[in-house]
């Protein structure tokens, strides 16, 4: 592979993952129910359903606050262990090559141009919040994540340019999100309370995985061109969710 532009490094860091959002949106549908389900399901809500269970078979007071206190405790430790999987889930996607990173060298400034991750540094200090990471003496900050496919689309093949040629919402790109929308409604991943917007991280991340031939990548798909094909679907979910 021929040395990349800094033209297509800075295109390639736009069309990636926030490293924040990694474990989510590279995550299984059914990995991606479960850590939905999970953080639907606050701390308050827990100790009211565990002090109602707890009232039922603790006469005493002070043992049944006990014990309603360990409802929130296990959903917080359930979602620590889930979030946790899904994160090693990315490192071996990074591992086998199926994913690659990209981030800036502190400081970043307003010229500075995104530098690729090598794998080893993913085995030191990680802060998946903060988009961070950091390698012996190397750190590196606004980390995102790609996939094969796109890294090899823009770096080695040398395709800058993702515009779409022909109109956007052709025939094959409907089948594609209605698919998607199923997909996502089946597993539990579609919130008729949230905004339509939320959703499209989610159906790129499918259409990443399960249609890798597309035309045009998911990640340059424009929200133009989801919605034309989404937002049909999800009003009718919401409609029949509101009745």
């Amino acid at each position: 592979m021929t040395k990349a532009t800094d033209e297509q490094l800075l295109r390639l860091w736009r069309s990636s993952y926030a490293l924040s959002r990694a474990a989510f949106i590279f995550a299984s549908p059914e990995d991606q129910a479960k850590w939905k389900a999970l953080k639907d399901v606050s701390a308050i809500e827990a100790f009211q359903a565990g002090a109602v269970e707890a009232s039922q078979g603790q006469p005493d007071l002070s043992a049944a606050v006990i014990q309603a206190m360990k409802a929130p405790s296990k959903m917080l430790r359930d979602r620590a262990e889930h979030t946790g999987k899904l994160q090693q889930d990315v490192l071996k996607f990074i591992e086998g090559g199926l994913l690659y990173g990209f981030g800036f060298e502190p400081p970043r400034r307003l010229d500075s141009v995104p530098v690729p991750i090598p794998k080893r540094a993913w085995s030191d200090h990680i802060d998946w919040e903060k988009n961070s990471l950091t390698f012996e003496s190397m750190q590196f900050v606004e980390v995102r994540l790609t996939t094969n496919r796109i890294r090899n689309e823009i770096l080695e093949r040398g395709q800058v340019d993702k515009t779409p040629v022909n109109a956007p919402g052709r025939p094959g790109v409907r089948s594609d999100i209605e698919d998607a929308f199923q997909a996502l409604k089946d597993t539990g991943s579609i919130d008729p309370k949230a905004s339509q917007r939320s959703h499209y991280p989610r159906v790129r991340a499918w259409l990443e995985r399960n249609r890798p031939d597309l035309d045009v990548p998911p990640a340059q798909m424009s929200e133009k061109t989801i919605h034309k094909y989404f937002s049909p679907l999800f009003n009718e979910l919401k409609k029949n969710h509101d009745l």
